[in-house]
C-alpha cells in the first residue's frame, strides 16, 4: 500500500529539519460529520483508536466543546477540519497519552468574531511518536484563536508540533496567540517545535512562543528541602503540565479514564 503524505507545513523549510510533512500507511479512514446549528452548545467526547476524519461545521452563534483522547498503544491518524461562522465558538481539548499518532487540525475562522481555542497536552515515553500540525486560518473580522500546548517527553519519545496562525486578507482586527511548554526528561528525546505566523492583513495581532527544556534543578532542590523525594518531585512537575489541560475538562468520567490510562492511581482514590 502506498504511503500518504500528511501534515504538510503551509510554508516549507529546510528538508533536513524533517518537519515539512510526514508519510503514513492509512488504514480505512472513518469519517464523522458534526454540524451544530444556531445557538446550540454541545459537548462531544471522542476516544480515538482508528484513523478518523472529523468535519465540523458551526453555524452562526453555535458553540462546541470537543474532547479527544488518544490512548496508549494505538497507531492513529486523525484529521480534524472545522468551519466557524459568525460568533461561532469551538473549544478543542486534546490529550495524547502515548502511542504513534499523526494529528492534523485545520480551522477556518470564516465569520466575524469567530473563536477557536485549543488546549493540547501530551505524555510520551518509550518509543512514542507524535506529529501535530495545527493551522488556524483567520478569514473573519475580529476572529480570535488561542492555542496552548504543554507536555512531557521521556525516554526515547519523539514529538513534532507545527502551529500556524494565518491572517488572511480581510481579517481586520483578528488576534491569534500560540504557546507551547515542553519538559524534557531524558537526553534521548527529540522535540521539534515550529511556530508560524503568516499575515496578509495589517490590522491584526499575532503572538507565539515556546518554552523547552529540562526541569530547573532549583525547583527540585526546593521540593526536596520540603521532604519530597527527588523522583516524586520530578513526577509532580511533569504531571502539572498535563493537569493544565485535564482540569478544564468538567467530566468526571472522562477524567477517570485519563487517570487510568496514565496510571495515576492517586487521582482515582
Amino acid at each position: 500500500m502506498p504511503k500518504t503524505k500528511l501534515n504538510i507545513l503551509p510554508v516549507r523549510t529546510f528538508e533536513r529539519l524533517g518537519v515539512n510533512d510526514t508519510e503514513r500507511d492509512i488504514r480505512r479512514m472513518e469519517t464523522e460529520n458534526i454540524i451544530v446549528p444556531d445557538s446550540e452548545n454541545q459537548v462531544i467526547v471522542q476516544y480515538k483508536e482508528t484513523d478518523t476524519e472529523t468535519n465540523i461545521v458551526l453555524e452562526q452563534n453555535a458553540g462546541l466543546k470537543l474532547i479527544q483522547i488518544f490512548d496508549r498503544k494505538t497507531q492513529t491518524v486523525s484529521k480534524l477540519k472545522a468551519n466557524l461562522a459568525e460568533n461561532a465558538k469551538l473549544n478543542l481539548f486534546q490529550l495524547y497519552l502515548g502511542s504513534d499518532t499523526v494529528s492534523e487540525i485545520i480551522t477556518e475562522l470564516n465569520g466575524e468574531n469567530a473563536f477557536f481555542s485549543a488546549e493540547i497536552g501530551y505524555d510520551l515515553k518509550e518509543d512514542d511518536q507524535l506529529d501535530i500540525n495545527l493551522i488556524a486560518n483567520h478569514h473573519g473580522r475580529k476572529s480570535v484563536s488561542d492555542i496552548s500546548v504543554s507536555g512531557v517527553l521521556r525516554e526515547n519519545a519523539r514529538k513534532i508540533f507545527k502551529g500556524t496562525i494565518d491572517f488572511k486578507h480581510g481579517s481586520v482586527g483578528a488576534a491569534g496567540n500560540e504557546k507551547e511548554d515542553v519538559i524534557l526528561l531524558s537526553k534521548n528525546v527529540r522535540n521539534k517545535t515550529v511556530p508560524i505566523i503568516l499575515c496578509a492583513e495589517e490590522d491584526v495581532i499575532g503572538n507565539h512562543g515556546a518554552t523547552i527544556g529540562r526541569i530547573d534543578e532549583r525547583h527540585i532542590f526546593y521540593m526536596k528541602s520540603r521532604g519530597i523525594p527527588e523522583k516524586k518531585a520530578y513526577e509532580l512537575i511533569a504531571k502539572s503540565k498535563l493537569m493544565k489541560v485535564i482540569e478544564q475538562i468538567d467530566n468526571e468520567q472522562v477524567k477517570k479514564h485519563i487517570y487510568g490510562s496514565l496510571m495515576w492511581g492517586d487521582y482515582l482514590e
